[in-house]
């Protein structure tokens, strides 16, 4: 008999994020807010479709950042790029779009290392990076092409390997800035409330040998991101000048939700637009009130994650499994 799967729940803290998620408010903190971020560098991955799309048009809209938008899929890029061209025109009344593109596949390790490297060749300074590419709930057994879990490999290995590429760039950066205009954000969900205890499934991180639902091993790879954001800044004491910082985008109706079954498609009804995820990722991006280990939920509260995950020998585990894992491919 496979191991069951027994997750801690979310307690108080987690019936407070599920109200927040279905009721959360209007946003106060919008594009008349943003700075206008001049001769500055953003990446944006995961920008295809969803949240990241609605981010990427915010920033090209409403700021004068050049924006690298890591995506996997070249046409679908291309296409985007157009859709933003007339989007961007008649939404913001911006008729030039400062974006470049770099293709990375999270799913296949090696394949991070030259990208990030193209970057790095282009430019020099890079201002904030937001981590929104991710998977949700593929079927049981899904794998990267180096065998791990898809969700585990896809929204935790990789973005963690990227970010080691970059740090050397953006801690040089944040020495230019004044102290929290530089920013790295990690997007991770309510479903961080269905991790096991401490975040990972350390006996079977990859549920090889668990039973567990698709949505169960979701909940462990967003709380690896919580970990990645309250980590990074105690691993790069040099980075002290960089905010480092977890979100929920909220309770979105998105392509996200394409392997969610008859229940995601029934629920998709009381769900809110992608634009209102935008306003969560670019609070935590851009909100004075925020502080590096913070946690956002929707659309732009700064809340707390499950407690567990505030312990930093959680979080110092955490982010030792995650550098262990990405090591080979350096």
């Amino acid at each position: 008999m496979p191991e069951k799967y027994n997750p801690p729940g979310g307690g108080i803290r987690g019936l407070c994020a599920f109200w927040n998620g279905f009721i959360p408010g209007k946003p106060k903190f919008t594009e008349k807010d943003y700075p206008k971020l001049n001769g500055k560098v953003v990446i944006v991955t995961g920008a295809t479709s969803g949240v990241g799309y609605e981010v990427a048009k915010s920033l090209l809209g409403s700021t004068n950042a050049k924006v690298y938008l890591f995506n996997r899929s070249e046409q679908k890029t291309i296409d985007v790029i157009k859709r933003l061209e007339v989007e961007v025109a008649n939404e913001y009344n911006k008729s030039e779009l400062n974006v470049d593109y770099i293709l990375v596949d999270y799913a296949d390790l090696p394949s991070i290392k030259p990208a990030a490297e193209q970057f790095l060749n282009k430019e020099e300074r890079l201002d904030l990076i937001i981590h929104n590419a991710g998977i949700m709930a593929p079927p049981l057994g899904s794998k990267t092409k180096q065998g791990f879990d898809l969700q585990l490999g896809t929204n935790d290995f990789g973005p963690h390997l990227l970010q080691k590429f970059l740090d050397p760039l953006i801690i040089k950066t944040s020495k230019r800035n004044k102290p929290g205009e530089t920013r790295i954000v990690w997007v991770s969900s309510f479903a961080h409330f269905s991790a096991p205890l401490g975040g990972v499934h350390y006996s079977d991180p990859n549920f090889t040998k668990t039973e567990a639902s698709p949505m169960q091993i979701y909940g462990q790879s967003k709380a690896l991101n919580i970990i990645q954001a309250r980590a990074w800044n105690s691993k790069h004491p040099d980075g002290s000048n960089i905010i480092s910082v977890s979100l929920c985008p909220g309770f979105l109706n998105t392509e996200l939700q394409r392997h969610g079954g008859s229940f995601q498609l029934k629920m998709s009804q009381y769900l809110h637009k992608a634009r209102f995820g935008a306003y969560t990722e670019l609070f935590a991006a851009f909100a004075p009130e925020v502080k590096t280990g913070d946690h956002i939920e929707s659309f732009g509260k700064v809340t707390k994650s499950r407690k567990d995950l505030e312990d930093p020998k959680a979080i110092s585990k955490g982010w030792e499994f995650l550098d262990e894992n990405v090591k080979p491919y350096l």
